[in-house]
């Protein structure tokens, strides 16, 4: 039954606009890097530098710590926008189906946005570093810890913008909100007064090495940690409420 019901939201969201921004998420990003290493690289890799690392930490850097969350929220958003906007939360709950399928589904749903999107960023990746001659061996299984890395990081803020669009019915405030978290993080993320905020866990978690005194193991637990706990507490109170 539950994939049953997964089904019927992945055909809804066939009629939504929901490709556009996985798409244009990473496309966006390969597209600003590539013209950084095409037009900068000599700023961007110093002498004695690994153009690899470099090239990776670029990338992974800007996705984690600004496109993923934002990314998140929109997904998020159009995940729960078909209920909210024709107020339809009442019929489809009085189908003989478990609330908590069409919960999981609809959250399955964006994680799987968000991995599919990461591996266009993946494979962009590669492509650019050939197209830009880059030096050096493909690190492929580097760019695959990175980027996996990432999506883990980024659990916390998805499970968190998907119980704020389900709570809340205007899709403006759930966004703004992933706006703040992301621009604290951007702007404070070596603070030690921000490193407890859901938005700073995709960047504390990569392998990088900005990241050197960071213990990265221990962020990646609490995005997992603090990623179910939301879940629980979103289920619970999707279960219990009268929509």
């Amino acid at each position: 039954m539950f994939w049953r019901v997964w089904e019927s939201e992945w055909i809804k969201l066939k009629r939504s606009r929901v490709t556009i921004p996985v798409l244009l998420a990473p496309i966006l990003i390969i597209v600003l890097q590539y013209l950084n290493f095409l037009l900068r690289y000599n700023s961007v890799i110093k002498p004695g530098d690994d153009p690899w690392n470099v090239f990776i930490t670029q990338h992974a850097t800007v996705w984690s710590i600004l496109m993923l969350p934002l990314l998140s929220a929109i997904l998020a958003g159009i995940v729960t926008s078909l209920e909210h906007s024709n107020n339809q939360w009442k019929y489809i709950l009085t189908l003989p189906f478990y609330r908590s399928y069409l919960f999981m589904s609809k959250l399955l749903l964006i994680l799987v946005f968000i991995i599919v999107s990461s591996s266009i960023l993946g494979m962009g990746m590669l492509i650019s570093a050939r197209v830009l001659q880059l030096p050096g061996d493909f690190q492929v299984i580097k760019l695959v810890e990175t980027l996996g890395a990432a999506i883990c990081g980024v659990f916390a803020v998805l499970t968190i913008q998907f119980w704020l669009s389900i709570r809340i019915q205007n899709p403006a405030i759930p966004l703004a909100i992933a706006v703040c978290g992301t621009i604290l993080a951007v702007f404070f993320a070596q603070s030690a007064y921000t490193r407890w905020l859901p938005w700073v866990y995709p960047i504390y978690v990569l392998p990088i090495e900005l990241n050197e005194h960071v213990t990265v193991v221990r962020y990646l637990i609490i995005s997992v940690i603090v990623g179910l706990v939301f879940i629980v507490v979103g289920l619970r109170d999707f279960l219990r409420r009268d929509l």
